[in-house]
């Protein structure tokens, strides 16, 4: 082999060297979106889960027995679970979420996802404003935090929301 043979060679291989790595670097990076894109998936579905959960309850603790609730006054002046209600399972109204935590670390049913969850329950006005407004209304927000270390290495955090408004007919 002479020398311009030689560089053609060399240079040849350092054009395949390239495109292997290109093509490496392409393949790791739409596996990192697929798994990321899976993880939002869940997250959205872990949080739409709890909001359907919420909204599967009595509206107010005033409202859990069928009680006929007309007037603002009559509905919880504190949101959250009342006593004794400690765990999603004997939550009996809307307004127990609020402060809700759970993790998934430990649920052998997700496996490999580690999801945070919170939730926020509070009373809106939706003349005035969607944020939390200071008094009674018929209607209250839920709004559910996911966070997780595989949606964008942590730094983003999907946040679902939902109205629920009360009613009642003569």
């Amino acid at each position: 082999m002479n020398t311009g043979q030689m560089l053609i060679t060399i240079s040849a291989l350092m054009l395949l060297s390239t495109v292997i790595l290109n093509v490496n670097r392409n393949a790791l990076t739409s596996s990192m979106n697929m798994s990321e894109a899976k993880y939002e998936i869940l997250a959205v579905s872990m949080g739409s889960a709890l909001i359907e959960e919420a909204f599967s309850k009595a509206f107010d603790e005033q409202t859990a027995n069928n009680n006929l609730v007309e007037d603002l006054t009559e509905l919880s002046t504190t949101l959250g679970p009342d006593g004794g209600e400690t765990s999603r399972k004997v939550f009996d109204d809307f307004d127990d979420y609020d402060g809700y935590v759970d993790s998934t670390d430990f649920d052998t049913t997700v496996i490999s996802a580690d999801l945070n969850i919170k939730s926020r329950v509070f009373y809106v006005d939706p003349d005035v404003s969607l944020d939390s407004v200071g008094s009674r209304t018929w209607h209250k927000k839920i709004v559910v935090y996911i966070s997780s270390p595989f949606i964008n290495e942590g730094r983003d955090t999907i946040v679902l929301s939902k109205i629920n408004s009360h009613y009642y007919f003569r």
